[in-house]
């Protein structure tokens, strides 16, 4: 009886340290809405968080604002679901302006920190946006200095990246109907010299 006790206790512990575990190391999309390759999780921000999105938060560090403040959609993979690749270059595409009062668009390395690419390079806002002629307005995720002019972030020395797409005071749609909201394509142009 006693050893019963004692193997379901540790099996307990056992399987507690583990899912803690997965929570805090595992994957940091875990649940939510998708839109094309972009996603949501409407409780980040949320007094109705759960413990696993409250766990998500904390180890991206976040310091995630309410809701009515900022929403944020990230990207792991393009169009095709393929991953990120810090060594491929994409090619994002506005159609629409994210619906918000303002918003920005980072790119995180693998190791979820601004990637060390020397550059400088690793976000965009709706600043960068606001005066351009183009219609519709395109920018490149790329390791390397793309020819022409146009706006770029740079992946060099990023793995695996991921892209965080934050908008500040969204329209409300934005809040209730995550689903419905505009989202920039992302599209792989090549990867390593090949396309």
């Amino acid at each position: 009886m006693i050893y019963r006790i004692a193997i379901f206790g540790l099996t307990g512990l056992v399987l507690g340290a583990l899912t803690a575990l997965f929570l805090v190391f595992g994957p940091t999309g875990w649940g939510g809405t998708k839109i094309g390759p972009w996603q949501i999780n409407t409780l980040i921000g949320s007094s109705d968080a759960d413990a696993m999105t409250r766990a998500v938060v904390a180890r991206r560090g976040l310091l995630a604002l309410n809701q009515n403040e900022a929403i944020y959609f990230s990207a792991d993979f393009d169009d095709d679901d393929r991953r990120f690749n810090a060594e491929c270059t994409y090619r994002l595409t506005f159609t629409d302006p994210p619906q918000a009062g303002w918003w920005s668009l980072t790119l995180y390395a693998e190791d979820e920190f601004l990637a060390q690419n020397g550059e400088g390079l690793h976000s965009m806002t709706a600043d960068d946006f606001m005066h351009r002629d183009e219609d519709p307005v395109t920018a490149i995720i790329s390791p390397r200095p793309v020819d022409g002019p146009g706006l770029r972030i740079s992946s060099a020395q990023a793995g695996a990246f991921n892209l965080t797409l934050r908008l500040y005071r969204p329209d409300p749609a934005v809040i209730t109907a995550p689903e419905t909201t505009h989202m920039p394509s992302i599209e792989r142009m090549s990867c390593g010299g090949a396309s």
